[in-house]
């Protein structure tokens, strides 16, 4: 029963220590049980991510359940944007000891107002683990997976750093900045990122960014807002001078010993020489050899990018579980929960 479970908006800007405190050992437990092995998020990035959410995952509301005062359970709602404006990219957390009440329905029920009064269409979760109580829970009250991805890692510690040691092909250049692409190559870049688009997505309602230089310009600006640290190492066609192929990282401020592995993609004309292992090779050894104190970077890759799977493991990478993209559409849902 919910009976005693209190429902309440929950403001990030007005929280005290001690309800972050609260929040932080819900998202911590219900880490711990579905995600074993992998390094929990700390306070401060919790409270981070609360107060000024990642960039391009637009603005955020946020519902807590409460037995007294003790916060047991969270509902986190992303407003997507440009492209994905119909999306609300929900998750809804419990901690373990609290689950099977009925308080992540609750918690459903209590965002679903807010979802119409935004004019979201779509309500999609990304963060379910395969195989745990959170996909038989989302599943019984009708999301649907619609994609799969690996969730990876490499150690630091434990890869081989000759992995990285890949050569340059014939007829390309690498080039590497910190936080803004070159004016010589931003437009050229831009394209390049575009090349993401023939990336599998499943049936998620999900679509990758339109890049234009005003984009990345604007995305750049968003990271170095939050202090953010962005890395890309591109492969230069000598023939063109233009960008064919690229990879990302970013260094988050609150955790100096986790970097966080992004998009990478080759133009399709360009593919076949192995640029992709070539530009995160290399940009995997550019960041631990000026970062020492990395020890994890973490990434996720979509199970049917068989190309991209194999790259990753090239260089190092692990798969350490499944994760699940859930959907259902907001009209649906409402006619569900009542």
């Amino acid at each position: 029963m919910t009976n005693s479970a209190r429902i309440e908006r929950f403001d990030p800007r007005r929280a005290t220590e001690t309800e972050f405190a609260g929040y932080h050992a819900v998202v911590a437990a219900s880490e711990a049980a579905d995600r074993p092995g992998e390094p929990g998020l700390p306070l401060a990035e919790v409270i981070g991510r609360l107060t000024e959410p990642l960039p391009g995952m637009g603005p955020a509301a946020h519902w807590v359940a409460r037995r007294g005062q003790r916060l047991v359970a969270l509902a986190e709602v992303h407003f997507l944007a440009d492209e994905n404006s119909g999306i609300a990219l929900t998750g809804i957390t419990v901690h373990p000891d609290e689950r099977g009440a009925g308080i992540g329905t609750a918690l459903l029920r209590a965002v679903v107002p807010e979802l119409r009064a935004r004019d979201r269409r779509t309500v999609e979760g990304w963060q379910v683990v395969a195989g745990t109580a959170g996909q038989r829970w989302a599943e019984a009250r009708g999301f649907r997976p619609v994609r799969a991805t690996a969730r990876q890692a490499l150690v630091v510690a434990e890869a081989d750093p000759a992995r990285w040691d890949v050569p340059v092909p014939g007829g390309y250049r690498l080039r590497s900045w910190i936080g803004a692409a070159p004016e010589d190559v931003v437009a050229s870049y831009a394209r390049a990122r575009g090349a993401i688009h023939d990336a599998p997505l499943g049936e998620s309602e999900f679509r990758w960014p339109e890049w234009t230089v005003g984009r990345v310009r604007a995305a750049e600006a968003d990271f170095r807002a939050q202090g953010i640290e962005q890395r890309v190492v591109a492969a230069v066609h000598d023939a063109s001078g233009d960008v064919a192929g690229f990879t990302e990282v970013c260094l988050h401020p609150r955790r100096p010993d986790w970097a966080y592995q992004r998009d990478t993609a080759v133009l399709a004309g360009h593919r076949g020489h192995g640029l992709g292992r070539c530009v995160k090779g290399h940009l995997t050894r550019w960041l631990v050899a000026e970062r020492p104190a990395v020890a994890r970077i973490s990434t996720t890759t979509g199970e049917d990018n068989a190309h991209m799977l194999r790259v990753n493991r090239d260089v190092g990478y692990t798969t350490l579980r499944s994760m699940i993209a859930v959907r259902q559409g907001l009209e649906e849902l409402t006619a569900r929960l009542g």
